[in-house]
């Protein structure tokens, strides 16, 4: 059994951690040269529209901004709080951000050339359906 298995848990657990996210949990799991190596993937150059999905507070979406215009990078989550604390970063001040389900995307079709998620589809209660959505 996963400890966060809904939807409104996530929403909850990251009210919750959401203003210590970057401080404590980021350095245990996730790291700089981490986001670096995975990024790597994503191919990241010339003028991409990039949709950054489960962006939280935008640790993974500073790496991608290293590489595409931060005006055409999108951060889309399901926790305001995350997303709120994601809007404070000078890196992201000119990112759109976006109150969404990854289940559920609120674009049409085609409307990013990247689609780029790092360290949430383990809180997505249908995985294949984002990733079907994707």
């Amino acid at each position: 059994m996963r400890f966060i298995q809904h939807k409104r848990e996530a929403y909850w657990f990251y009210r919750v951690l959401s203003p210590l996210y970057d401080r404590w949990v980021n350095p245990m799991f996730w790291t700089a040269p981490m986001r670096t190596a995975a990024l790597e993937l994503a191919r990241l150059d010339g003028e991409l529209r990039v949709l950054d999905v489960g962006a939280g507070t935008g640790f993974s979406t500073e790496g991608i901004v290293e590489h595409v215009d931060a005006a055409s990078v999108t951060l889309l989550d399901q926790s305001p709080d995350q997303l709120r604390r994601a809007g404070r970063k000078p890196a992201l001040a000119r990112c759109a951000r976006v109150l969404g389900d990854a289940e559920q995307l609120p674009f049409d079709t085609d409307s990013f050339d990247r689609y780029v998620s790092c360290g949430s589809i383990e809180y997505w209660p249908e995985p294949q359906r984002a990733i079907a959505e994707a």
